[in-house]
């Protein structure tokens, strides 16, 4: 079996993108003029998670799956995965991955092509290891159209505040 590599979704990168950019002018603008560590006490989560978004590749090959995510790696081989299900939760999907030795493994449909991912998943695991729900996402996965939404709104939210400090 050759590599697939599956990564976030290409649209969820320019606001992701734009929003990490705010934050970090945001943060030396408001370090620098006021010496005010708020920004950077508060800014840091979401700078680290737009890393974690951007960074984010999930790998499948012959052995098994590997997830990469900022400064981290997990990979788990396909006879040590003991149960695949899947959650939705609106238009938002969890397909878990259970082995017995880490911790369960979530995938998001934030990934492109996540039905592909999902139906490969599912085809490498026994029968019996795959829940319905699991088998029912890799035939068919709702589209993704809030997370998109929430990045752009972190995006323009971001970018007013930095709008403002500039104005002051």
């Amino acid at each position: 079996m050759e590599n697939s590599v599956y990564k976030v979704d290409s649209k969820m990168k320019p606001p992701v993108i734009l929003a990490m950019s705010a934050g970090m002018v945001l943060t030396v603008f408001s370090m620098v003029r006021s010496h005010n560590f708020l920004f950077l006490i508060v800014l840091t989560p979401f700078l680290y998670l737009g890393l974690e978004i951007l960074a984010r590749k999930i790998i499948v090959d012959s052995n098994g799956v590997t997830i990469q995510k900022f400064l981290r790696s997990s990979r788990l081989n396909w006879v040590d995965i003991q149960n695949v299900d899947a959650v939705r939760s609106g238009s938002k999907t969890f397909l878990i991955l259970q082995t017995s030795s880490v911790r369960p493994v979530l995938i998001t449909n934030s990934i492109a092509s996540f039905q592909d991912l999902a139906n490969t998943i599912v085809q490498r695991i026994p029968g019996d290891k795959v829940s319905d729900s699991a088998r029912e996402i890799s035939q068919s996965s709702p589209r993704k159209l809030w997370p998109l939404i929430q990045a752009w709104l972190v995006c323009v939210i971001f970018w007013i505040i930095l709008v403002g400090k500039l104005l002051e």
